[in-house]
């Protein structure tokens, strides 16, 4: 064979080699059949070409490229993956942290289609929160809700401070004195009441069967009024208002000066006439006491 065409084939040998190390680098599997599918995301942080892709947990497929869109500003995922694998049509491609330091890769979140999607197919893409993330997230509000505790904390130390200061100790010693002569008392009370609980419970009788006379009176007194209202309706049907009345009117007549009666009531001509009299019938009856003879006048016959 002549060098010219050894030397030909050594070239297409190795060209074919680097292009078989290269496709393979780039996530391509040569050797196996595949199926080409397509996720547009809006950021492809943490994900190159060569990023596995799972199915179940199972490495299934790599990304083999990656083309960012200048007119939408997203980017263009393209995966290749084992035809073995059935992929519902309405599966979801999500780009998920595999390990705590964050390593990025795609799994596929099968759908419920019964339909598998075409090689070429465009799928959707979406996001799954790291564990870091998720922890971040959860540990905000506690550290919110720990940020408010030693705030109160501060408080209540700033307040114990203030009572327990030199100015207040006394008062509050003062304070607990109080309180604890207050609770002996309370306790003597108990005491009290606990021994003379028949008593009580007796006064608590008494109070009932007064309670129920009263009950009792205020009926009768119900009974009462309503016969008194009786006596002022046949009264007052009897006339007595009219009667009343009448007696009104003769009093004012009694009263005004200018009628006889009243002429007499109120003039004192008559009490004098009278008075004169009166001395005047004592005069003669004494003068004829004394000398009837010069009154009375005896003839015989």
């Amino acid at each position: 064979m002549r060098i010219e065409v050894k030397t030909g084939l050594y070239a297409v040998i190795i060209i074919a080699a680097t292009l078989f190390i290269v496709e393979f680098l780039r996530g391509k599997d040569i050797f196996s059949k595949n199926n080409t599918y397509y996720i547009i995301y809006p950021s492809v942080d943490g994900i190159e070409v060569s990023t596995a892709v799972t199915v179940g947990g199972f490495p299934a497929g790599r990304i083999s490229e990656i083309q960012y869109n200048r007119e939408s500003a997203d980017y263009t995922v393209q995966v290749s993956i084992s035809r073995q694998f059935s992929i519902p049509e309405d599966s979801r491609m999500v780009i998920y942290s595999s390990d705590i330091l964050g390593t990025k890769k795609i799994k596929v979140a099968a759908g419920t289609s019964s339909v598998p999607a075409s090689a070429g197919d465009t799928l959707t893409g979406g996001f799954e929160a790291d564990m870091l993330s998720t922890l971040a997230g959860s540990i905000s509000p506690v550290a919110a809700g720990l940020d408010t505790l030693i705030q109160n904390l501060n408080t209540a130390v700033t307040s114990v401070n203030l009572l327990l200061s030199e100015s207040n100790r006394e008062q509050v010693s003062a304070l607990l004195s109080t309180l604890s002569s207050t609770a002996d008392d309370l306790s003597a009370l108990s005491g009290t009441l606990r021994d003379r609980s028949p008593e009580i419970s007796d006064i608590i009788l008494r109070l009932n069967s007064i309670s129920t006379a009263l009950d009792s009176a205020a009926a009768s007194a119900g009974n009462t009024l309503a016969n008194a209202e009786e006596i002022t309706a046949g009264l007052r049907d009897a006339g007595l208002g009219a009667a009343v009345d009448s007696i009104r009117i003769l009093t004012g007549r009694l009263q005004d000066p200018s009628g006889s009666i009243g002429r007499l009531i109120t003039s004192d001509s008559l009490y004098n006439s009278i008075t004169r009299l009166s001395n005047d019938l004592d005069s003669l009856i004494r003068g004829i006491k004394e000398d009837p003879k010069k009154y009375i006048k005896i003839s015989v016959f």
